[in-house]
């Protein structure tokens, strides 16, 4: 008896569902594309997923957090799971994806073959765990966005893999030495303490490994740390970390039942009232196959800030380069932290030789090094917002990942309008927008609306502040037809209005350890909750837009169609007890 075989059709098929993916499907379908989504795992996240656990990094500088859909789903997390809870983070994410009809959602299917012919992906099949089918998706585009590039394998997609030479990338900030080889950082397992207020004993396996108190000592190991999340537990930089993969495995394992014996019987650790909260079956990856792109990005280009006249996507996590020996090192490893954030180009997101594969997340077409900054989360997720973004552009004209970057101010355009933030590039306000006079009685800073900069920088204050309840009018001068409006409120960044929780709560999704005081957070208190869009026609008819007594949104994108001469905001609540809001737009088209 054979395998149910089944068969689907999209526009794109995205291979792996972590954060660049889930963003790469998400961020497509909103713009109609018809999209698969792929993913082998029983949940959404890769890393960042209850099964792992590991925080979404990002964009280090001030006033400089991703927006889009990260700062969306950190804003759907504040709300639904305040307490932080790994489950609860998987559910609101994938409440994102369940919310998109553009969507079908593949959970526990791992793609095993392709078919390529003449360059091109023709399909790719997926086995489903759960109801042992075969699964075979046709597509006009596809992406890899499985952090180990399997369509590289599976499509005869150029890659790389290991370090470069400084003689090859002109890189003089190497911390290996200058000669390349097939080394690369290595894989954790995480795992978590959770204070219980009473004394748990653990006996470790025998099989556990030994490991010294002055060990961990040296690698700063504190329970009571917001920022000992344990991702120092690594190994494998010096061997295969795909072939390798259950090798390391097995010895990660033992790695961290050793270091939780040592944590709780050494006497050394302060111990006795915390158990084993969560222990990583599945490894966290840092680095395997890249893929080959039309441009390969280095570290020098980081360092110079990556003004790139295709930049769609942008970085500002150190440069981070893991020693591969991981925890077995005495050393520690090398940083060198950015000043400012870096664009990354579009050309580094498309296959060079297979003509229909774009790619997002740590396997985009970069060196070693640039890798070991762009690598993080967060930055993953603004790759997958740019492959959505261009998948989108390359339908719409019917045309390659290739030529789609003839449409790059469309495809930065539709970034920006959908809160991207991109380094060199200004969001340009619609004609209609700059031929309106924009009113309001009671605010502070209105000029402010005109900005491109739709944050908050240092030493810079790009926001209006509306008094609540206040009408914010745009006056058009004549009725004139109107497509949308676009809001873009304040969430709040730097988490100001959290007040003295540390700053590692803060700013992260996930809690490495549950302490006694491990604090319930909120929705950030700047933002708009309630407020309401009202239109006026020609002929005085006042017609209602869009209200809302629960917003979750910084950037609001509100459908419109209609011929109206007068547009006015009303600013009820925000999620504090502030009597003004802030608002950095108000824009029609």
């Amino acid at each position: 008896m054979a395998l149910e075989k089944k068969e689907i059709r999209a526009d794109l098929c995205v291979v792996g569902g972590g954060i660049a993916g889930t963003f790469a499907a998400i961020f497509a379908a909103r713009q109609g594309v018809r999209v698969a989504l792929v993913n082998e795992r029983p949940v959404l996240g890769g890393n960042a997923s209850s099964e792992i656990r590991m925080w979404i990094c990002g964009a280090q500088q001030k006033g400089c957090r991703e927006s889009g859909l990260g700062e969306e789903l950190n804003i759907r997390n504040y709300y639904y799971n305040p307490d932080k809870n790994p489950y609860l983070f998987d559910v609101t994410l994938l409440g994102m994806v369940k919310n998109e009809k553009n969507i079908e959602l593949l959970l526990n299917s791992t793609v095993h073959s392709a078919k390529t012919e003449n360059g091109v992906i023709k399909s790719v099949t997926a086995y489903r765990m759960t109801t042992q089918t075969e699964i075979t998706i046709r597509a006009k585009y596809y992406a890899d966005c499985s952090g180990d590039s399997i369509l590289a394998p599976l499509t005869g997609a150029e890659f790389m893999r290991g370090r470069e030479s400084k003689a090859e990338t002109g890189e003089q900030m190497m911390f290996y030495g200058g000669e390349g080889d097939d080394k690369t950082m290595g894989n954790s397992l995480l795992i978590q303490a959770r204070y219980v207020g009473k004394k748990v004993k653990f006996t470790a396996p025998s099989w556990a490994e030994k490991v010294s108190a002055e060990k961990l000592k040296s690698k700063g190991t504190c329970l009571t740390s917001p920022w000992d999340n344990f991702w120092y537990l690594e190994l494998g930089g010096n061997d295969d970390t795909i072939a390798d993969a259950e090798k390391l495995n097995a010895r990660l394992m033992a790695l961290c039942l050793g270091v939780w014996d040592t944590i709780k019987n050494s006497g050394e650790f302060d111990a006795d009232e915390y158990d084993l909260g969560f222990f990583g079956f599945l490894p966290a990856k840092r680095e395997s196959r890249r893929m080959r792109g039309d441009y390969v990005m280095t570290a020098c280009d980081i360092a110079s800030g990556g003004a790139f006249p295709d930049v769609v996507a942008y970085g500002g996590w150190s440069l981070d380069d893991h020693n591969p020996d991981g925890f077995d090192s005495p050393e520690g490893n090398h940083a060198i932290p950015l000043d400012k954030p870096y664009g990354i180009p579009y050309r580094c997101l498309y296959s060079k030789n297979i003509g229909n594969l774009f790619f997002a997340g740590r396997n985009i077409s970069m060196t070693h090094l640039a890798m070991s900054s762009a690598r993080v989360m967060g930055t993953c997720g603004t790759l997958g917002e740019a492959v959505g973004a261009a998948a989108a552009v390359a339908l719409r004209h019917g045309v390659s990942p290739r030529e789609a970057a003839e449409y790059i101010g469309e495809i930065q355009s539709l970034l920006l309008e959908n809160d991207c933030f991109l380094p060199h590039v200004n969001r340009e306000a619609s004609p209609v927008a700059k031929a309106a006079t924009i009113t309001c009685p009671h605010s502070e800073n209105l000029a402010a609306l005109r900005s491109p900069l739709e944050r908050n920088l240092p030493g810079e204050n790009n926001a209006a502040y509306i008094e609540n309840g206040a009408p914010v009018t745009c006056d058009l001068g004549k009725a004139r037809f109107v497509g949308r409006v676009r809001l873009v409120l304040d969430s709040d960044f730097e988490r100001d209005t959290f007040g003295g929780v540390d700053y590692c709560e803060k700013i992260h999704s996930m809690r490495s350890n549950v302490l006694p005081d491990s604090p319930t957070l909120f929705v950030p208190k700047t933002l708009a909750k309630a407020f309401e869009l009202v239109g006026e026609r020609e002929n005085g008819e006042i017609v209602t837009l869009y209200s809302t007594d629960k917003n979750l949104a910084r950037n609001v994108l509100a459908p419109v169609a209609a011929e109206l001469k007068r547009i006015t905001l009303t600013i009820k609540s925000n999620y504090g007890d502030s009597p003004v809001t802030p608002l950095f737009t108000f824009d029609v088209k």
